[in-house]
């Protein structure tokens, strides 16, 4: 799978293709607690999302063209790889791990 342009809708400003930039916007955006992930899930879902085969330009998913620092941010948010749900994938395994502990 390869691709001249680093997301499938646009053509991103040479400004943004920095990671660390778009990680700290996202961070401060300000999300009502019922809707936002908790911090140790987003943490999974973004290193989940940084060894995905399908991460452009260190921020940007293949799939769905999103920002993975703000599609990771929101609780109800998924995964949209074709295989499946990686980010659920994990959390169940790891809510399995912590359930034997």
């Amino acid at each position: 799978m390869t691709t001249s342009r680093p997301c499938k809708r646009c053509e991103p400003e040479p400004d943004f293709l920095d990671s660390q930039k778009i990680a700290s916007i996202a961070a401060e955006i300000k999300i009502d607690s019922s809707l936002a992930s908790e911090e140790e899930v987003y943490k999974m879902r973004l290193a989940e999302c940084n060894e995905c085969e399908a991460l452009r330009e260190k921020f940007l998913c293949f799939y769905c063209g999103c920002f993975i620092s703000f599609r990771a941010r929101t609780a109800k948010s998924y995964c949209p790889h074709p295989e499946g749900d990686k980010w659920k994938k994990n959390e169940l395994h790891e809510l399995i791990c912590r359930s034997k502990r």
